[in-house]
């Protein structure tokens, strides 16, 4: 069912380098999706396209820091030249710091809104310029729970994520009438190489050993598991095909129930 959908249909991910987005970007690609992947790190972005070329898939390796918005724009030109028109888009790139409030400096507040929620913000407006010629587009933004619930040590994260929620439900508003949907996904924890860094600052906040972060979030989750790539696959599948053709400006609390609303 997926796969009649998305065969042949172009994706661009940002942050396909590493985590989720590279995930994202083998996952769809083995449903026939042609991949854009986009990352600050090239070589990254091209070990993903590498991999999927393996499994026989299509992909592409685009370099691009998303706070730039001359070359956001002109790397969308660039896809749409060189693949075709985009059909779907996913914001995936991010970066994530834990630091006391008092330590957040000004380099770490620019760098995280700049990543998180300008790169987020540059990337749909050059996107749905295309989709609007075609009345016809999905876009997914990754949120996160910390973009729906407050979190110490973390300032500079929530505000870009809460952020990316208000800027996703504004943009979905405003497209809606044209064909174009735009949705979130906000992740609990999920093991990425992400985490795997960001465990030695969450341990000193909570005070017990980096190894020990993991454990911590499964008992506390009520699921009592961390969130997996299936569970982020299926959720973006969700999002980018006619099984959600009736959502838009909604996100999905991938969280095992550790955050209900």
């Amino acid at each position: 069912m997926f796969k009649e959908e998305l065969d042949g249909r172009v994706i661009g991910i940002t942050g396909a380098g590493s985590g989720m987005g590279r995930w994202l970007s083998e996952d769809l690609a083995a449903l026939g999706a042609k991949i854009a992947c986009i990352d600050l790190n090239g070589e990254q972005a091209q070990v993903t396209v590498d991999e999927i070329a393996k499994a026989g898939g299509s992909a592409k390796a685009y370099t691009l820091d998303v706070s730039d918005k001359a070359a956001v724009f002109a790397t969308v030109d660039a896809i749409e030249a060189e693949l075709g028109p985009i059909g779907s888009w996913i914001n995936c790139a991010g970066v994530s710091r834990m630091v006391p409030f008092l330590e957040c400096d000004e380099e770490l507040w620019d760098l995280t809104i700049d990543v998180n929620l300008k790169g987020t913000f540059l990337c749909c407006q050059a996107v749905v310029a295309k989709m609007l010629e075609r009345k016809d587009g999905t876009i997914i933004n990754f949120a996160s729970t910390s973009g729906r619930e407050a979190s110490t040590w973390q300032e500079a994260y929530c505000a870009s994520k809460f952020g990316v929620v208000g800027l996703s439900e504004c943009i979905a508003k405003e497209v809606a009438a044209d064909g174009i949907r735009v949705n979130m996904i906000c992740p609990g924890t999920v093991h990425t190489e992400m985490w795997d860094r960001l465990k030695f600052e969450y341990s000193k906040k909570k005070g017990f050993e980096p190894d020990d972060a993991f454990q911590y979030f499964i008992d506390r989750v009520p699921m009592h598991r961390l969130c997996e790539r299936e569970d982020v696959t299926n959720a973006a599948l969700f999002l980018l095909t006619s099984q959600s053709s009736y959502l838009t400006g909604q996100w999905i609390m991938l969280c095992g129930g550790d955050h209900m609303e």
